[in-house]
């Protein structure tokens, strides 16, 4: 206890008063890391629609879709894809959300075929498919966008959470399967990741680029 002008502080008086302090510092720059991005700032029209191209001439396939694009991409066989795939780290991200346009692209438009129907276009789990009974992940959250902006989120919980499902087993109107169904059969590891580097992306940086994020 110490006091100033007749004025007692204790400990959690000087402590809650440097957390107020770091709050109001920090206020304008959480402001500006609502992201993730949306879908139309993010996208680059040519992800989008050569990943539709092959998406449609896999049937929706995304495993299949990418190995093709990254085959025709890259100038390898897609086994040779997905060979490489299964080799990716399944708990540190490869792509850098700030700094790497195109994986946010690219993952924005994974998300937007894949993840649309429950996340919602603007990532607040308000898709069309969305059970009342169990909401999907709203990434807008001020705690998601306080964990992306801090440490970039929970990448690996993320990770295993798509590749594996997580929640109780529901009916949904083509399936019964978790709540958030798994995807390991249907996206490759490099698109997990491209994925949650879109989810970790920030408007800040999309303003940066000279992008208005509406």
């Amino acid at each position: 206890m110490r006091y100033e002008n007749g004025t007692a502080f204790s400990h959690w008086n000087v402590v809650g008063h440097r957390w107020g302090m770091a709050l109001v510092l920090l206020a304008p720059i959480l402001g500006s890391c609502a992201g993730p991005q949306p879908l139309h700032v993010a996208i680059d029209p040519q992800d989008e629609s050569t990943y539709l191209r092959f998406a449609n001439d896999a049937n929706l396939n995304g495993r299949v879709a990418f190995a093709n694009w990254m085959s025709e991409e890259r100038g390898i066989s897609p086994e040779e894809v997905l060979r490489l795939d299964a080799e990716l780290s399944s708990t540190r991200n490869p792509f850098d959300a700030y700094r790497d346009k195109q994986a946010v692209s690219r993952g924005a438009v994974i998300y937007r075929i894949h993840c649309f129907r429950c996340h919602g276009d603007d990532a607040r789990g308000h898709g069309p498919a969305t059970l009342a009974d169990h909401p999907a992940n709203d990434f807008k959250t001020f705690s998601s966008r306080f964990a992306a902006t801090l440490h970039r989120g929970a990448p690996r919980k993320w990770f295993r959470v798509i590749r594996d499902g997580d929640g109780d087993v529901v009916q949904y109107p083509d399936e019964k399967t978790t709540a958030m169904p798994a995807f390991s059969q249907t996206l490759a590891r490099e698109q997990i990741w491209l994925v949650i580097t879109y989810l970790q992306s920030l408007d800040m940086h999309a303003a940066a680029d000279g992008v208005e994020a509406r």
